[in-house]
C-alpha cells in the first residue's frame, strides 16, 4: 500500500495563503520523535511507499535527516527549493543519505515570468540541476500541473527535464468543487488558470503529437491515454480507496487524502493505527469520506489504481524507482 505524509504546514515563502488555508483546524506539529514512531507504524502496517509533502519539507532541517536515517519505506520527498534553504541544505541532505529530490516545475527554463509559480519553477530548475551535477544517483522529479498559463510548456519541460536525467510527473489544475478541498481556492478564484474547452483540446493535440511518441522519461504516462476532458474536469474517482495506506497530517491526524481531510477520518490518529484493530475503523472512515467526493484526476491515486489492477508488483517499482515499461532507464535507489 502506499501513504501520504504531511510532515509540515509551514511555508518559507510568508505568502500567506499556505498557513491560512491549510493549517486550519490543526494541532501542533510532531516533533522528530513522534514522527519516527509513526514513520515506524507504516512500515509495520505494510506500507511500502511514502509520498512526504508539506508547505516546505527542509524546514526541519536536521529532524528532516534524523527522520530520514530512520525510516525503513521508499519515499518521494517534496521540496520547492527554495535558493537560501536549498543551498544552506542540499549537501547536508544528500550526503546523510536522503536519495530523492522532488519539486513542482510548472514552466520551461525559458520561461521569464514573475508569478509565484514561476518563481517556484526557477527554484525548482535549479534545485534539480544542482543535484543531478553534485549528487548524480539522487532520483529527482519534476512535476507540471497543467493549466491555461502553462499548458504550452508541456513538451519543453518534459524534454528539458529529460536532458537532466529527471523524471517528469503531469497533473491537471485542480479547484475546490465543493468546499472540501482544503489545498484549493474555488474555480472563480482560479480564473485565470482554468482550462476551457479549447485549451483541453491543443492540451490532447500536444500530448498526442509531442509526449506519447517520446514517453522517456514520463512517469504516468497511462494516463496521459485516458480521456483528456475526463482529468480536466476532476472526473476520475478513487472509488472510496485513494491509495491503499493512511494519510498523516502534520499534527498526526489522519485524512481521507492529500487532498481532502474528510469528516470521520481525522478523528483518528497515526498512533491509533499501532493497535491492528483500528486498521479497519480507519479503512471504514476513508472510504465513506472518499465517496462523498465529487472527485479528482490526480496521478498518485490514479497510478495505484492503474497497477493495481494491471501488475501490483510492478507497479511497486514505479513508485520507488521511477519505472516504466516505457522507461528505458529505471532510477537505481537504496529499498530496505
Amino acid at each position: 500500500m502506499n501513504s501520504l505524509t504531511y510532515l509540515t504546514r509551514r511555508c518559507p515563502r510568508n505568502c500567506g495563503y499556505c498557513n491560512l488555508v491549510n493549517s486550519e483546524g490543526l494541532g501542533p506539529e510532531l516533533s522528530c520523535p513522534d514522527w519516527v514512531k509513526a514513520f515506524a507504524i507504516l512500515k509495520e502496517i505494510g506500507v511500502d511507499f511514502n509520498l512526504i509533502l508539506g508547505n516546505e519539507t527542509w524546514l526541519l532541517g536536521w529532524d528532516l535527516i534524523s527522520l530520514m536515517q530512520t525510516n525503513r519505506v521508499p519515499y518521494a520527498l517534496y521540496t520547492t527549493c527554495p535558493t537560501k534553504l536549498f543551498l544552506k541544505w542540499y549537501d547536508l541532505m544528500f550526503k546523510s543519505g536522503i536519495d530523492n529530490l522532488s519539486c513542482g516545475i510548472d514552466y520551461s527554463q525559458s520561461h521569464d515570468g514573475i508569478d509565484d509559480t514561476a518563481l517556484k519553477s526557477i527554484d525548482g530548475w535549479r534545485g534539480i540541476a544542482l543535484t543531478k551535477k553534485k549528487y548524480p544517483h539522487v532520483d529527482c522529479q519534476g512535476t507540471i500541473t497543467l493549466n491555461k498559463q502553462n499548458y504550452r510548456h508541456l513538451p519543453n519541460v518534459v524534454n528539458q527535464l529529460q536532458t537532466l536525467k529527471a523524471f517528469c510527473g503531469i497533473n491537471f489544475i485542480h479547484w475546490n468543487k465543493d468546499g472540501e478541498y482544503d489545498f484549493f481556492p474555488t474555480s472563480n478564484e482560479l480564473k485565470e488558470w482554468m482550462l476551457d474547452g479549447s485549451d483541453i483540446d491543443k492540451i490532447q493535440r500536444i500530448i498526442d503529437r509531442d509526449i506519447l511518441p517520446y514517453p522517456n522519461t514520463i512517469q504516468n504516462l497511462e494516463m496521459l491515454n485516458e480521456n483528456v476532458f475526463q482529468m480536466a474536469g476532476m472526473g476520475w474517482h478513487c472509488e472510496g480507496d485513494p491509495y491503499g495506506g493512511p494519510t498523516t497530517d502534520s499534527d498526526g491526524s489522519l485524512r481521507c487524502c492529500g487532498y481532502r481531510k474528510g469528516k470521520r477520518t481525522p478523528q483518528i490518529s497515526i498512533f491509533d493505527l499501532a493497535d491492528p484493530k483500528m486498521i479497519e475503523v480507519w479503512k471504514d472512515a476513508v472510504h465513506i469520506d472518499a465517496m462523498k467526493c465529487p472527485g479528482c484526476a490526480w496521478s498518485y491515486p490514479w497510478m495505484y489504481r492503474y497497477w493495481q489492477n494491471e501488475d501490483p508488483e510492478f507497479g511497486n517499482k514505479v513508485f520507488v524507482n521511477h519505472a516504466g515499461k516505457h522507461i528505458r532507464n529505471w532510477s537505481r535507489r537504496r529499498v530496505e
